[in-house]
């Protein structure tokens, strides 16, 4: 009588077949789980360069912005300025005007502030206005707007700037410099002394300290 087995067989010496199948299930299982890892971190390393970009831009927009506005600034205070005709009067008194026409090439308005020169003494800006007694000279307080492509005219009989305390004469021929004072920058210019009759205004209050009276008329 023959007899019939059912059932699976039993894996023979040297049979890999099912081995085989296993690992192959196993490999397959490993790749899918890492390829999902690396996409997923792939993901999350995008998004981390995306926030920091859009964080970098941020910053970079902050900075920038008052830093152009200072080179902006720098770059019209470094403007010079032209002081065309530029003279002052000769004189034996202690005080002289200096006139001529400072021109702004610039695209940006200048504010004269101040002034000094190499005689010592003081300077100050001044401007001539109306008087009981006639026109009248006084201190220019807050300067002078000098606008971009324009002119400040500084003459006998109106705006000027002026000499104080300088303890000596002002002789024809001689050279003074002259440092103009902007808002963060300054300038120097140089004027020559020449015989000059008239700028015979007062002072508004009388005077300025012990001096009193006008520029004098002595060349």
């Amino acid at each position: 009588m023959t007899t019939t087995r059912t059932g699976t067989r039993p894996a023979l010496p040297g049979d890999h077949t099912h081995h085989t199948e296993d690992s192959h299930t196993m490999r397959t299982h490993t790749m899918h789980t890492r390829t999902r890892a690396a996409l997923a971190a792939a993901t999350a390393l995008a998004l981390a360069l995306t926030a920091a970009c859009a964080t970098d831009d941020t910053d970079t927009t902050t900075v920038a912005t008052p830093a152009a506005a200072a080179d902006t600034a720098d770059s019209a205070a470094s403007t010079p300025v032209t002081f065309d005709d530029g003279w002052a009067k000769a004189t034996g008194t202690e005080m002289t005007g200096v006139f001529g026409t400072i021109t702004n090439p610039g695209d940006t308005d200048l504010h004269l502030t101040g002034v000094d020169s190499d005689l010592g003494g003081s300077a100050e800006l001044h401007e001539t206005v109306p008087g009981a007694s006639g026109m009248m000279m006084q201190e220019r307080e807050d300067g002078f707007v000098i606008p971009a492509g324009g002119e400040l005219v500084l003459e006998p009989g109106g705006n000027h700037i002026m000499l104080m305390e300088l303890g000596r004469p002002i002789t024809t021929g001689q050279q003074i410099t002259l440092t103009l004072e902007f808002d963060g920058a300054e300038q120097d210019v140089t004027v020559s002394a020449r015989d000059f009759r008239g700028g015979e205004e007062e002072y508004v209050g009388g005077g300025h300290g012990e001096m009193s009276g006008g520029m004098g008329s002595d060349g």
